[in-house]
């Protein structure tokens, strides 16, 4: 770099020069101490297991497939733990699964990416790379694996092959936001051949075939993804707009995609016209290749249009777009690290805000990711369900106890500690995967969880294990309490708590978790 750039664009946005091994196994090593660690500490919630539930349901995988069909999400997640959970029959694949793609990841942009090791230390201790896509066992960790395997196969398979059409099929089935990514690095591709030709070569040419090929193979993975989720069942999820104009939501998500869940990343602490700010700031570095530019732009606005207009997102789902991004800096690294050559203000600003937009929008994952860290060795876990397998194993006499639980979600974690069977309260039936719709019972009651657990006690002759949320010294007698997502909700009488209070014994009262999933363990007398 020259010496007309700040001394951060010289330390942190310049060419990999040294290409010696043991620094960065060194950095690979450490990442894996740290996320080994974390992962050692990990109390598994009900969003990871109820993957697992599904991904084990049925006779076969077409069986499961059909089973998943409008569950919201895409297979290929579903499909890979279906596979490794058949080899080994233990449900730690779960842990194992994300532990293997989170290390395939970082080893991709150690030892892959033209960045130099300051950037890739901090790209490797965000939130994402240090927990969210490792630690936390979902199906969103896989895609930032294939697009940073996109972008490291781009330059040698840009023009030739079906390897790019084929990472982008599976990109598209990882998760929705994965699917928009799709797209949006197909506008990329399709760009950056268009500018290589020059503006005035329209010419059809063997390289726009293999692009119209690849591009095929990508809209078929985009359609079974949609195939495979839609119409969904989980319909309580969705967006409700009797409220609001779907319209000013979308007009608003495209000038301030900082107040969507794109916010997220900044752990909402920013308002959301700064957050704003910052999303679009950091694009401005790919300017020197406006190909790439032009594709996170609009991978920025269609995200931030899904989130406004068809569901709510969470960091898991921003940190895609995170990731798309970064792969594209990989890709463009050569020309965005490189002077400018233009003599015009902006054309040498622009990218140098950009430049420092990026490395604020990292500092601030890092952050995130250090407490991360702190959350492990302080003890914060996601869910008390771990402490539930302990008191459970801890007792003989509860071996063989059935579960019911209010919230009835709360059981959807139990399969990863207990072999107890699980009542769906809502549903009355046996089971550990909630539908979340607005369809069949919306309120129910401490009688109506008395009366089910005597049920289940008397039809099988098995001791009954109730959890409840709701800390009866604590809630307002006749108060209606919203379960989540404007859906279901539970009261409590002073009668009913009084009855249930002589009905039952408790047997452990846990403390807090990040999540909402805490709860008081009683047992059926």
């Amino acid at each position: 770099m020259t010496r007309s750039l700040p001394i951060l664009d010289q330390w942190l946005f310049a060419p990999k020069r040294d290409r010696r091994s043991w620094p960065d196994v060194l950095l690979l090593a450490g990442w894996v101490a740290l996320v080994g660690f974390q992962i050692g500490r990990h109390v598994m919630w009900r969003d990871e297991v109820r993957a697992l539930t599904i991904a084990r349901n049925g006779d076969d995988p077409v069986a499961m497939l059909r089973g998943l069909h409008g569950e919201g999400h895409p297979a290929l997640w579903y499909l890979l733990l279906r596979g490794v959970h058949a080899v080994f029959d233990r449900v730690e694949v779960l842990p194992a699964v994300a532990l293997m793609v989170g290390l395939i990841t970082v080893a991709l942009l150690i030892f892959r990416s033209p960045f130099p090791r300051p950037l890739v230390l901090l790209l490797i201790t965000s939130h994402a790379l240090l927990f969210e896509y490792v630690v936390m066992a979902r199906n969103y960790g896989i895609s930032a694996l294939f697009l940073f395997a996109i972008a490291a196969c781009y330059r040698a398979h840009r023009d030739r092959g079906l390897l790019l059409g084929a990472l982008l099929f599976l990109l598209a089935n990882t998760n929705v936001v994965g699917a928009i990514m799709a797209g949006a690095f197909l506008l990329f591709w399709l760009l950056d051949l268009l500018e290589t030709r020059g503006s005035r070569d329209w010419r059809w040419s063997p390289q726009l075939t293999n692009f119209a090929i690849n591009a095929t193979i990508t809209t078929i993975g985009v359609v079974i993804c949609a195939v495979t989720m839609l119409p969904t069942y989980n319909d309580a999820a969705a967006r409700d707009w009797s409220h609001e104009s779907p319209l000013a939501a979308a007009i608003l998500a495209l000038v301030n995609p900082g107040a969507t869940s794109l916010g997220a990343l900044f752990a909402n602490l920013l308002p959301g016209v700064a957050g704003s700010v910052l999303l679009f700031g950091a694009t401005l570095g790919l300017l020197p290749r406006r190909p790439a530019f032009l594709a996170a732009i609009a991978a920025l606005l269609l995200t931030s249009l899904f989130f406004a207009i068809a569901a709510n997102g969470a960091y898991r789902h921003a940190a895609v777009w995170l990731s798309f991004l970064i792969a594209l800096y990989w890709i463009g690294w050569s020309r965005v690290t490189a002077p400018s050559g233009s003599r015009a203000w902006l054309d040498r600003r622009l990218p140098a805000i950009g430049r420092g937009s990026l490395l604020l929008v990292l500092a601030i994952q890092t952050a995130a990711g250090i407490n991360d860290l702190r959350n492990a060795v302080t003890g914060v876990v996601a869910s008390r369900s771990a402490d539930l397998g302990r008191l459970i194993a801890s007792r003989a006499d509860l071996t063989n106890a059935v579960i019911l639980s209010e919230p009835e979600w709360l059981v959807e974690a139990l399969p990863y500690y207990v072999k107890n069977r699980t009542y769906l309260a809502r549903d009355h039936k046996f089971g550990s995967v909630v539908i979340f719709s607005r369809n069949g019972k919306m309120e129910s009651d401490l009688g109506e969880t008395l009366r089910l657990g005597r049920e289940l006690r008397d039809t099988t002759r098995a001791p009954v294990i109730i959890l409840l949320a709701y800390r009866l010294d604590e809630i307002t007698p006749d108060r209606n309490y919203d379960e989540g997502k404007d859906w279901r909700t539970f009261r409590a009488s002073a009668a009913q708590i009084r009855d249930f209070r002589e009905a039952t014994t408790m047997l452990r009262r846990f403390g807090p978790a990040k999540t909402d999933e805490s709860f008081d363990v009683y047992l059926l007398n």
